[in-house]
């Protein structure tokens, strides 16, 4: 049982090639289809009856049967000269099986072709002497041995298989190298190697097999990419737990010589567990979802100002201010939960990193269009972040700053949730920098109309 692709591929073109050429072969010969049967019959025939003829009249009937003999021994053709009424001249009977071709000869006056498993011809010749019949019975194969053409035919016939069989090679590696480039691809990666690539093994093409060859790598560095952020999370979330498990000790330690501010120091790292665990778990919650379940339209504005309005309580006691500029009536569907909480996190980071005596801009608009969307946009006047990690933020547990980032208070997974929860939504969430300075964080969601008025507040 042949198991490989390739093999399967060549032997069935090859067979395939074979198989059509051996079928024209042998219908030209059984159908007389042009120019094998007919045509070959036609001019050949009327070639033996000229010269059939011309025999009889100058040599009489023994040259004509030498003659006679002679086509049948050398071509395989056995044939009979009449007259006008088709009584043989000398003495050579009608071939068996030619008397029906000869009856329609006669009738008509005109040569007369037959072709079929066995091919007959009637050929009628005109001479001043009188009016000839050669009728022929013709065995093809037998014939066409005798012919010298018949092993330039056989030549040609082996040439066209060679050739049948070397495309047909040619296509079959084509097709399974890409395919055998794939499966060791992909046994590799199933060995633990995710650096590699089917792309470069393949090259160049440009067919379905390249595209999948393409989708095989983008595949294979999405899970590289997923496991080497696991992995980085795990590390992430390992690092953060130490730190407080560490002071915790510590605290403990200072508690049992009888120190009283311990246990508010502990107190407070077991509040900072608490809400790193809730987020961690909100997080790989978000990341598990495939999309929000749907909930009923949402108030985007009245969401906002609320957020806005628990801000503000905290950033009083630091002499800061949460202001909103600008909001629009926006309706959107979602989880309120979760979208609270993407909008909170963001205007939280925006808090922790404004300095005292300045203040955080929320603003919302609505944009009309054939989808609508709600914009909603936080600055703060803090130090920024540096160009190539505005991207990074989004990530759990990223840092710009390790020591600076750490006095802020905050467990590094808001930004990761605010951007899952975007993503979720069909949004996204973005961060650049200010030319006055400061960050700016928008989150883009979309809506379920546009406004018809809005409101500065």
């Amino acid at each position: 049982m042949i198991r490989g692709i390739f093999a399967k591929i060549l032997l069935w073109f090859w067979a395939s090639t074979a198989l059509v050429s051996i079928s024209v072969f042998a219908i030209g010969i059984l159908s007389g289809a042009e120019p094998i049967g007919r045509r070959w019959l036609s001019h050949t025939t009327d070639f033996y009856a000229r010269s059939a003829t011309d025999f009889y009249i100058h040599g009489g009937a023994a040259e004509l049967n030498q003659y006679l003999d002679e086509i049948e021994t050398s071509s395989g053709i056995h044939a009979a000269l009449l007259d006008a009424s088709g009584h043989p001249i000398s003495g050579r009977d009608t071939p068996i099986g030619a008397r029906a071709v000869l009856d329609d000869a006669l009738k008509s006056g005109q040569s007369k072709f037959r072709v079929g498993m066995f091919w007959t011809a009637a050929s009628v010749v005109h001479t001043p002497t009188g009016t000839f019949v050669f009728v022929a019975l013709v065995r093809p194969l037998r014939g066409w041995r005798a012919q010298p053409e018949f092993s330039v035919m056989l030549l040609r016939i082996v040439i066209a298989l060679l050739c049948a069989g070397l495309l047909s090679l040619w296509l079959a590696r084509h097709i399974a190298r890409p395919i055998r480039a794939l499966q060791s691809a992909a046994g590799r990666i199933a060995e633990g190697d995710l650096s590699v690539r089917a792309t470069p093994a393949i090259q160049p093409r440009n067919d379905e097999l390249a595209d999948l060859a393409r989708d095989f790598d983008a595949m294979a560095g999405r899970i590289q990419s997923l496991l080497q952020k696991q992995q980085q999370l795990l590390g992430d979330i390992s690092h953060e737990l130490r730190s407080p498990l560490a002071r915790m000790t510590v605290s403990l330690e200072l508690a049992r010589r009888g120190d009283p501010e311990s246990f508010e120091r502990i107190e407070t790292d077991l509040h900072r567990l608490d809400a790193m665990i809730g987020e961690i778990v909100t997080l790989t919650r978000l990341n598990l979802s495939a999309e929000l379940s749907p909930g009923g339209p949402l108030n985007l504005r009245k969401i906002l100002e609320s957020v806005a309005a628990d801000a503000q309580i905290e950033g009083t006691a630091q002499e800061k201010i949460v202001s909103v500029l600008r909001t629009q009536e926006c309706w959107l569907s979602g989880d309120p939960n979760l979208l609270r909480s993407c909008i909170e996190n963001v205007v939280r980071n925006a808090l922790h990193y404004t300095p005292p005596g300045s203040s955080v801009e929320i603003s919302l608009t609505c944009e009309a269009a054939a989808q609508p969307r709600a914009t909603i946009c936080v600055q703060d006047h803090g130090p920024g972040v540096p160009a190539d990690s505005l991207s990074r933020i989004f990530e759990p547990f990223y840092r710009v700053s390790e020591a600076r980032d750490r006095g802020t208070g905050g467990t590094g997974l808001g930004l990761a949730i605010a951007q899952r929860v975007a993503l979720l939504q069909g949004g996204s969430i973005t961060a650049s920098n200010r030319q006055g300075g400061g960050l700016e964080v928008r989150i883009v969601l979309p809506a379920q109309y546009h406004p018809t008025s809005g409101s500065t507040v």
